[in-house]
This record gives structure tokens, sequence and C-alpha cells, in this order.
């Protein structure tokens, strides 16, 4: 999985986490549904594997979704 797809998925992700409303419903709703992307590409990474990719490739959106998840980085998935 390149560093772009998965920047593009939470870029996209973004208006419905805004949309939620809560930091505990935005991570609930990012958990899921990057679980279930993540599982249509292929191997699911560890947060690690995911918080180096966006950092390099994203860091902007990557910021934007740990904040609307209330979250430091992805390792808490």
């Amino acid at each position: 999985m390149s560093a772009k797809e998965v920047c593009a998925y939470l870029k996209g992700q973004v208006p419905t986490l805004k949309g939620i409303g809560s930091e505990t419903g935005a991570m609930a709703n990012l958990t899921v549904n990057l679980y279930s992307w993540y599982e249509k590409q292929g191997p699911v990474p560890n947060g690690r594997e995911i918080d180096d990719q966006t950092r390099k490739e994203c860091p902007a959106t990557r910021t934007e979704v740990l904040k609307l998840a209330g979250m430091e980085s992805f390792e808490r998935l």
C-alpha cells in the first residue's frame, strides 16, 4: 500500500470525521473504516507503519485526522 493511497483515503475521511462531532465517535469510525479499507487492499499494517507513511507523505492530513479522533498517533488504533 503506497503512502499516497493512504493519504488520499484519509483526506477523503476528513469531512465524515468532522461531521461526527465527537472525538470518541470519530475514533470509532476511523478505526472501523480504516481497518476495512486496508483489509480490502491486503495485509493491514500496524499503527507505526501508518504513522511513518503519513508523516512523510501528508503530515497536515495526518495531524487533522488524528486531532479529530483525539489521538496522537495511529498506534492507538
